[in-house]
């Protein structure tokens, strides 16, 4: 199991640089996260999966260039060991059975209070946790 002080990777993919801020402030301020890098489409989000290879990656829906369900599978693609969040102001109900069809490991609405957001990352990126490094 793992211990209380490790720190998971994280990128965050959204086109809204203030949201990204705030998600940065509450990843890390929770000391389990540490957010390595940004990407506001996702061409960006694809690219950043693969150099950093993180254990979370955030990925809204509707990004300019390449939106997030175009992208979900070549960020799993490239980096197959990252577990991808959907967090999206789209309609779960909606979106949320495409999103894991294509390889979310979950989908959140937009809008989830920061320490909800945590406990589920947490849980996520805790699921099979051993398959985790070098999973392929």
């Amino acid at each position: 199991m793992d211990a209380p002080t490790t720190r998971f990777t994280v990128v965050i993919a959204d086109d809204v640089a203030g949201l990204r801020r705030l998600l940065r402030i509450a990843l890390e301020d929770s000391r389990r996260f540490e957010v390595v890098g940004e990407a506001e489409d996702g061409v960006e989000a694809i690219a950043a999966a693969e150099q950093l290879n993180p254990h979370l990656l955030l990925l809204d829906l509707s990004m300019p260039r390449m939106d997030g369900l175009e992208a979900l599978p070549r960020i799993l693609l490239a980096a197959p060991a990252t577990k991808v969040v959907v967090l999206s102001g789209l309609s779960e109900e909606r979106m949320a059975p495409r999103a894991r069809e294509l390889g979310a490991a979950e989908f959140i609405e937009k809008g989830v209070p920061p320490e909800m957001l945590v406990e589920i990352l947490l849980d996520v990126v805790q699921r099979n946790g051993s398959a985790q490094a070098g999973a392929h």
